[in-house]
């Protein structure tokens, strides 16, 4: 007889989750293009500053935005979810996160649907409505984890990645979408389509997912027997936190390499997120609805091989007969930084300008590096991966912030003009490239001295249930499933 797992339809309502929160994340990359009106490529030079409106369907476009206010309505998203996220990080067990990712996904998707209206107003109004659609974002993401912790088994988190791959297919998706609306209608409609999907899925998990799977209406007896004894207790995220030793960690070198490793990680592909779809349409001369494919490219093919490559690492990594290869993770980071940082980089020594091949292979062997973060916070620190991966998290977010405003000002100043695109895509892989050979020099992948100064003892308060065989349960990144080694007694 078929039976539903109720923990299947929590990792689709994530999966869907992690998909538009990356919908509404990167959307004004490309509506922005029409949204500013952006003179002509065909023009003498390619100054975004102008005074320039058009009449569709009897409504006027907003015009007036120059690149440097481009750029912090780019870096609004950035502001907001860097502010919110570690807040909800420790908050989300107190309040209930099923809730807090229910109003929070509402709260975005009114947002997305008032971006058209705010736009027609004043800029600093598209700018708060920015801010707080990253503010939700930054709720949601830890608190959708804190769901995944109490319903998940870590033994079958592996087999959980299509969850997270929600956010690297929401990248993709958002492109071509976004493509299809100004292809068929107008760029307003997007952000009303966005807005309209997310609303809908967060009155959908309010009614789908809870808490605790004991909480759960429909859930069959088997399940919840299942799930209890192959969790067992679950420390919360603020107990956890209270008893890390930050004062070492801080002093660590390679947790330092580790920020450095996701810094440079994420500027290179928030970059091609922001700036992709402006780039080829102004100064590569594709039309917006290629400009918008190109940009969609390298996402795809991160989807697929990074999904090849951590099911072939954990395959590896869970066979002992296997020989074991030395430093295994630095391999991956000459893949995931070194390689494609010095391919773009070369191009600042050549008569070169940065094309969408050349782009999009960089961009899409990063892949490698797709839950390299956390893999190596759970080397460095199994019983503390949580807290040093948020901070890790928070400081790779504001790369977005940088890089917004400081591309912004660059085109400002000297025009978005060939020769100026190629600095600011060499500079972006040199920071790849850098973060890239820092880590291989000074990073380290053995568990460190301070992950062994403190426990966290359990609390009769903050069991689920009474354990078995596991215990302090470990939050999983949106690119990466927990690894572990044991195997549980019984399957469904």
């Amino acid at each position: 007889m078929f039976t539903i797992r109720i923990r299947a339809i929590v990792g689709i309502m994530i999966f869907f989750g992690y998909f538009l929160i990356y919908i509404a994340r990167n959307n004004l990359s490309v509506h922005i293009v029409d949204m500013a009106q952006l003179v002509k490529r065909d023009e003498p030079e390619f100054n975004v500053t102008i005074k320039y409106s058009t009449v569709r369907s009897g409504m006027v476009d907003l015009v007036n935005w120059d690149s440097m206010k481009m750029g912090k309505l780019f870096s609004a998203y950035h502001i907001g979810y860097c502010i919110c996220f570690p807040i909800f990080h420790n908050l989300a067990d107190r309040l209930g996160p099923t809730w807090v990712v229910g109003i929070a996904g509402m709260l975005s998707g009114v947002m997305s649907c008032l971006t058209p209206a705010a736009a027609y107003s004043t800029f600093w109004m598209v700018f708060m409505v920015r801010t707080i659609e990253g503010f939700c974002a930054g709720a949601m993401q830890p608190s959708m984890v804190q769901v995944l912790r109490y319903w998940v088994p870590p033994t079958e988190r592996n087999h959980l990645i299509w969850a997270y791959s929600g956010v690297t297919m929401g990248t993709f998706a958002t492109y071509i979408m976004c493509s299809a609306v100004h292809y068929y209608s107008r760029w307003s409609v997007g952000f009303y389509l966005a807005g309209s999907l997310q609303i809908l899925w967060a009155i959908t998990w309010v009614f789908v997912v809870t808490d605790v799977p004991r909480k759960h209406p429909c859930i069959s007896e088997r399940e919840l027997t299942y799930l209890i004894n192959t969790i067992g207790t679950i420390f919360t995220i603020k107990l956890t936190n209270s008893r890390t030793p930050w004062k070492l960690i801080l002093k660590s070198i390679p947790f330092w390499m580790v920020c450095i490793l996701n810094f440079g990680y994420s500027w290179m592909i928030i970059s091609l997120c922001i700036h992709g779809p402006l780039y080829y349409s102004k100064v590569a001369r594709y039309n917006i609805y290629s400009a918008s494919a190109i940009t969609a490219v390298p996402f795809f093919f991160r989807l697929v091989l990074g999904t090849i490559l951590i099911y072939t690492f954990h395959y590896y990594k869970h066979k002992p007969q296997i020989r074991r290869i030395t430093h295994i993770r630095k391999y991956f980071i000459l893949v995931s930084h070194v390689i494609p940082g010095v391919m773009v980089t070369s191009t600042w020594m050549l008569h070169v300008i940065p094309g969408p091949v050349l782009l999009s292979t960089a961009v899409a062997l990063t892949a490698a590096g797709m839950d390299l973060t956390m893999d190596l916070c759970h080397e460095l620190t199994p019983m503390f991966m949580n807290s040093i991966n948020t901070v890790i998290k928070i400081i790779g977010n504001t790369s977005g912030v940088v890089i917004s405003l400081c591309v912004g000002s660059v085109t400002q100043k000297y025009k978005h003009l060939p020769h100026v695109w190629k600095h600011i895509w060499c500079f972006h892989a040199t920071v790849l490239l850098i973060s890239g050979c820092m880590f291989l020099i000074w990073g380290e992948t053995e568990v460190q001295h301070w992950n062994f100064t403190r426990s966290v003892r359990a609390h009769p308060k903050y069991l689920a249930k009474p354990s078995t065989t596991m215990s302090d349960i470990i939050e999983v990144d949106e690119d990466k499933s927990s690894q572990t080694n044991m195997t549980p007694e019984s399957n469904l």
